[in-house]
């Protein structure tokens, strides 16, 4: 008997990851390529992911395909249409978009979380709303702040294994848009001499200083990465990590004093605040914690984790991170619970 169960595709912007899965949900076989959703030309959506999984395909004829990310969005293959928040594990699985008809087997696609902010502002997160769930199993709870760091960065408060709010930030395509196309990389070294280099913790960390003392003046503090190149306060190697610490750093400093537990943005997570929300520790000390606090998880690339981590501990907050591939555990997860992957 063929213990294949499903394929699961995070198909995004600028790349498509496949995973075939074996009927307890462990990942068996994987291929990746940079055929996101924009290098797809006149809609051949289904080439593309037919030759990534020609041989899946061949050899598990039947098997059941659920998507998360982009391809359900509207420049995708369907438009697989927004939940509102609060949108639980149920309700993803209960609403996935079929395409079976025009992907030639059973397909589904997983709809992205929209929330309205209380300022008014809308926002929406399509393919997160996936990982969010699969680092829900992989730690084994069901309330958190899942931070997940990336082009757009998303922080998502989760309650009772429902969504119930979420911020977007669009801190790494700043970084990208300034690094390539400003005048504050002319500074900057080769890329390939900033890899060899590596991330200079020092340049980092007063970035995160000084955006934490005044976030709200985020646009002035982002000319003193010229200024300071040009006095030679840094070197050229570590202008980028000291242009990544203001960034993050003022991205930490605004969603830790604007995401709290309840159902919306308010109050304050940030140590030394005081909580507005019965989901906040009454004790704020840096570094102090209880029962009543919403676990802070981060998931993404190494990297990532790894500078998001310090800045968080930088304010006083500790979080950990994600085990495993979240989009993976929670593409089958959700497959699971729509009878895709019996």
């Amino acid at each position: 008997m063929d213990a294949r169960a499903a394929i699961g595709l995070d198909w995004g912007t600028s790349s498509l990851r496949a995973y075939l899965f074996d009927r307890s949900g462990r990942v068996v076989d994987r291929r990746e390529e940079a055929r996101g959703i924009q290098s797809i030309v006149d809609g051949r959506f289904r080439e593309a992911f037919e030759s990534l999984c020609a041989e899946w395909l061949t050899d598990g004829a039947g098997l059941p395909v659920i998507a998360c990310g982009m391809i359900g969005s509207r420049q995708g293959w369907h438009e697989a249409p927004y939940l509102p928040t609060p949108a639980g594990f149920a309700e993803l699985a209960a609403n996935l978009a079929s395409i079976d008809g025009i992907a030639g087997r059973r397909f589904r696609i997983i709809p992205g979380v929209s929330t309205v902010s209380p300022e008014g502002t809308h926002d929406v997160i399509r393919g997160e709303e996936t990982q969010v769930f699969g680092a829900l199993a992989s730690l084994g709870v069901d309330d958190a702040i899942v931070v997940l760091p990336g082009t757009h960065s998303k922080w998502v408060r989760v309650r009772d294994r429902r969504i119930v709010a979420f911020r977007t930030y669009m801190t790494g395509e700043l970084y990208a848009v300034l690094a390539r196309h400003s005048i504050l990389g002319r500074l900057f070294p080769p890329a390939d001499a900033q890899n060899a280099h590596g991330a200079d913790d020092t340049a980092f960390k007063d970035g995160l200083e000084r955006a934490a003392a005044d976030p709200g003046g985020i646009t002035a503090l982002l000319f003193s990465v010229r200024a300071e190149g040009l006095f030679e306060r840094y070197r050229a190697p570590a202008l980028p990590a000291y242009l990544s610490g203001l960034l993050i750093g003022a991205e930490v400093a605004h969603a830790s004093a604007g995401l709290a537990g309840g159902d919306r943005f308010s109050g304050s997570i940030a140590a030394g605040t005081a909580p507005d929300s019965d989901d906040i520790g009454t004790d704020a000390r840096p570094g102090a914690h209880d029962d009543a606090r919403p676990l802070i998880a981060i998931a993404g690339s190494e990297e990532l984790v790894r500078r998001y981590s310090i800045a968080l501990a930088h304010g006083g907050l500790d979080a950990v991170p994600v085990p495993g591939v979240p989009a993976a555990d929670g593409l089958f997860a959700i497959a699971r619970a729509a009878g895709l992957a019996d």
